[in-house]
């Protein structure tokens, strides 16, 4: 395993040690990690962690909370530090906040889906949110698409499974296929990136400028997976069906799939409406001979609700 050899860390000051003590090597820290038994794979990635981190163990938790990662971003970077303050032999308490240990998901609802959406510029960028929010595809299926798996004839697009998600194939709007069409097909790949990560670092440009053009901190949690999120969340708040919703989100178990039904409980006001959306007039019409009232006509549709029956 290669490991740079650069020091990691400032020398610590101020009292945050015992006695003065020499930043440690990286490779020393690789090393220790080996004896308790980690694989070389992640300890490569708690060595890349570090190294975006600086000074001593006390420090490196305070840049970790005032990051922008994602909270089980910053829950990971909380454990490799912990672990290298007793690698050092200063054994640190990792900080308890609600926000890292609530394992309750982040889900934006679907005005902030939308401004997200029309605000990426980039052809490439919006069509890879774009393919996430119709088809709930997590970012590393996204990077894997092939220009094989689209079909824009029959509109359809085939999503491989990876991490346990079954494989299927999706409808995708007309939107969707128009900005395939405007990718130029140099590869077999659609999106040639060198890693699946770099579609999660193009998007933090457009969440940091739509919080602070709207005032709303919560476009910042928004992620690429956070699409992956919304769509499930999405699926059962339109149909109200587990089942179909298990398909769409191509879980093997379904208990990965419920915990999705209290996100659309969040959406809707407790003890009062259940909402639905009527993306055409055919589904307006059968909404209202089923009892639902109209409220207003959105950017998604029309948007309905009557007494909420959600259990």
């Amino acid at each position: 395993m290669a490991v740079n050899q650069s020091v990691v860390g400032s020398s610590p000051t101020g009292g945050a040690y015992s006695e003065p003590t020499v930043p440690k090597l990286p490779l020393d820290f690789a090393m220790w990690l080996m004896r308790k038994g980690n694989r070389e794979s992640t300890i490569e990635r708690k060595l890349r962690v570090l190294k975006s981190l600086h000074g001593s163990p006390e420090e490196m938790i305070l840049q970790v909370l005032n990051s922008d990662w994602t909270s089980e971003g910053k829950r990971l970077a909380l454990d490799v530090v912990c672990q290298y303050a007793e690698f050092l032999g200063v054994p640190i308490e990792k900080p308890h906040f609600r926000v890292y240990d609530n394992r309750e998901l982040f889900v934006p609802n679907p005005s902030m889906i939308k401004k997200l959406v029309y605000r990426i510029r980039n052809i490439k960028l919006r069509a890879a949110v774009l393919i996430a929010v119709e088809t709930g595809a997590s970012q590393s299926e996204v990077w894997n698409l092939k220009w094989k798996d689209v079909n824009l004839q029959n509109k359809t697009i085939t999503i491989t499974g990876v991490k346990g998600h079954r494989t299927r194939q999706y409808q995708i709007s007309d939107e969707l296929c128009t900005l395939l069409m405007q990718i130029p097909k140099d590869t077999d790949k659609i999106f040639n990136l060198k890693k699946a990560r770099y579609l999660n670092d193009s998007l933090r440009k457009y969440r940091i400028r739509l919080a602070e053009e709207t005032g709303n901190s919560d476009f910042l949690k928004i992620h690429f997976h956070t699409l992956r999120h919304f769509a499930i969340s999405w699926k059962y708040f339109k149909t109200k069906d587990i089942v179909e919703t298990q398909r769409f989100a191509r879980h093997c178990n379904i208990q990965n799939t419920l915990k999705y039904v209290h996100i659309v409980k969040s959406w809707i006001k407790e003890n009062e409406y259940e909402v639905v959306y009527a993306e055409d007039k055919t589904e307006l019409t059968k909404y209202l001979a089923e009892g639902y009232e109209l409220i207003t006509k959105t950017e998604w549709g029309y948007c309905l609700r009557k007494p909420k029956t959600i259990a």
